[in-house]
């Protein structure tokens, strides 16, 4: 087993892709130390990975989210937010997070929401006198609530690994993802008053209207999806494909922005996106499979009950560990890799996987923001020409207040459970 580790290991370290170096070092093990075992258990295990109903969501929500970005949703959002609470002094910085929340709704997916939200927003703060660095700063870590407010790409991926419920994890995000939100703005807060950061304009209540008017397509769609999973209506991937729906006829019928010339190169970088997901996920089924044959999973157990047997502290340790790999590994990669592994941990120490899902997704956001692979800290810079180095001086205190939100769900289950248990 140390072979497959390592094999992997120096795969990564030397720049071969996550799906590659998963393939690579899994098929090395069968030939080297399972001569009994055929070399086609390897193409089986990848094919039967990414045969999954619940997977099929993947693509559809994040092609909806491109859409919506694509037909003129996101500057919607940013006039309706700005209009509501951008008088206030440093107002930008918390439109900013509320138009994160909302776009959370939407696509489910950081990266993208970064992408949309920081090429508009960035240049108007800096515009507006706001630092640099700061600027940049906040949209980097207002991204992160995206893949916990539902939907959530994130969430699709572990409930097809865990094989838990897609709408409960998707309820269970919720209330976290809010109180990340409500943090954030404490931070734009106490920044505001300390700097004396300027106040916005102030909208008078027609101009309000006009923007509420127009933001309400956009405003209305979460509300559709999540009205359909909690309902009963739909199951998350139809929930997928309304979406997709809906942001066509947004787009190109409502907002008329969203030109039929422009679907095709929209649908392929969907697909570029999805099919990198995909066949991470599909090459990490091999990888895991070799990993239990192996019993992994038990030495692990023995390993974490000869440290502790309080389910506090190991949770504690497995938060430690995700954030230090979320400094050298991609974030759906390190929930892809670790999962299988620890699925037989949280059953010992009788930690609800629902609950471990939230916390584990909101633990692999915060490795976003953690150089040198913190994928956020390069969306930001590349869309708004801030330098790295600047955006870091001002990050630290939302870094602080994620950590600590990540704590309280970790230690309070209460927080994460309290909606999927009401609603049944």
């Amino acid at each position: 087993m140390l072979l497959l580790l390592v094999t992997m290991l120096v795969l990564l370290i030397i720049g071969v892709p996550v799906a590659f170096a998963l393939a690579i070092s899994s098929a090395c093990y069968i030939l080297i130390y399972c001569p009994d075992v055929s070399s086609a258990v390897i193409a089986h295990r990848i094919v039967s990975g990414a045969n999954s109903y619940i997977l099929l969501a993947v693509p559809f929500f994040m092609l909806a989210g491109e859409l919506m970005n694509a037909g003129g949703v996101t500057k919607r959002l940013v006039a309706f937010a700005e209009a509501a609470i951008g008088g206030v002094r440093g107002g930008l910085s918390y439109v900013v997070v509320v138009v994160n929340m909302v776009m959370a709704g939407v696509s489910g997916a950081a990266i993208a929401d970064a992408a949309a939200v920081g090429s508009v927003m960035v240049p108007s703060m800096i515009k507006g006198g706001y630092r640099k660095g700061f600027a940049a700063a906040v949209n980097a870590a207002a991204a992160t609530i995206g893949p916990v407010i539902p939907p959530s790409v994130g969430f699709l991926i572990y409930a097809s690994l865990a094989s838990c419920s897609v709408g409960k994890l998707f309820i269970a995000g919720a209330i976290p993802g809010f109180i990340m939100g409500v943090y954030m703005m404490v931070v734009c807060y106490i920044v505001a008053r300390r700097r004396g950061l300027p106040r916005g304009e102030r909208t008078s209540l027609r101009k309000f209207a006009v923007a509420l008017k127009q933001a309400a397509w956009a405003l209305l769609m979460p509300v559709i999806i999540l009205g359909g999973i909690l309902g009963g209506i739909v199951t998350p991937t139809e929930a997928g494909v309304i979406a997709v729906l809906y942001g066509l006829f947004v787009g190109v019928v409502i907002y008329r922005e969203l030109k039929l010339s422009d679907i095709p190169r929209v649908l392929a970088k969907t697909a570029k996106q999805a099919a990198v997901i995909m066949f991470v996920i599909a090459c990490a089924q091999a990888f895991g499979w070799i990993l239990t044959r192996e019993r992994a999973p038990e030495f692990l157990m023995q390993g974490f009950g000869a440290i502790t047997d309080k389910p506090w502290l190991f949770l504690l340790i497995i938060n430690g560990v995700v954030i230090v790999l979320g400094c050298i590994m991609e974030g759906g990669s390190i929930m892809i890799i670790l999962t299988p592994l620890l699925l037989p941990l949280l059953a010992r120490y009788e930690i609800d996987r629902v609950h471990f899902g939230v916390v584990f997704q909101l633990n692999i956001m915060i490795g976003l923001l953690t150089p040198p692979v913190g994928m956020l800290l390069y969306v930001i810079t590349g869309v708004s020409n801030v330098k790295m180095q600047d955006m870091l001086k001002d990050l630290w205190p939302f870094f602080v207040v994620l950590v600590l939100v990540l704590l309280l769900i970790t230690f309070i289950p209460s927080i994460t459970l309290f909606l999927p248990d009401l609603l049944g």
